[in-house]
């Protein structure tokens, strides 16, 4: 597996900034697949654990097992918004500074293009 790391926080320039986004999210962005997958696991799993109330019928253990693979499944969402919010970031950087750095006139925003 590669190096877990983000790497020195160094910004003096557009590309180590871009580097900096870059490393964290192939970092968080796996753990986003990773932890909504294990949720669904463990609740599979946790729901087959015999019900303290046999008169539920098993369907205290199933919401149960819900109960405690939510929390997982919520740190996968944290994942996907903070692989989200890095890759804004670096949007945001473009927009707000490179344009003046460089000395270019602000140019309208860029628009997506259906392709025929």
């Amino acid at each position: 597996m590669a190096d877990l790391v983000f790497g020195e926080p160094e910004f003096g320039s557009t590309s180590q900034l871009r580097d900096y986004v870059n490393n964290g999210r192939a970092i968080v962005r796996p753990l986003y697949h990773e932890l909504h997958v294990a949720s669904e696991e463990l609740i599979a799993v946790l729901s087959h654990v015999k019900s303290v109330n046999p008169s539920a019928f098993g369907l205290d253990s199933r919401v149960r097992a819900r109960i405690v693979g939510a929390h997982l499944r919520r740190a996968g969402e944290a994942m996907e918004t903070a692989s989200v919010s890095l890759v804004k970031c670096y949007v945001s950087f473009r927009k707000h500074y490179v344009a003046e750095l460089a000395g270019a006139p602000k140019r309208a925003r860029r628009e997506f293009k259906f392709d025929d």
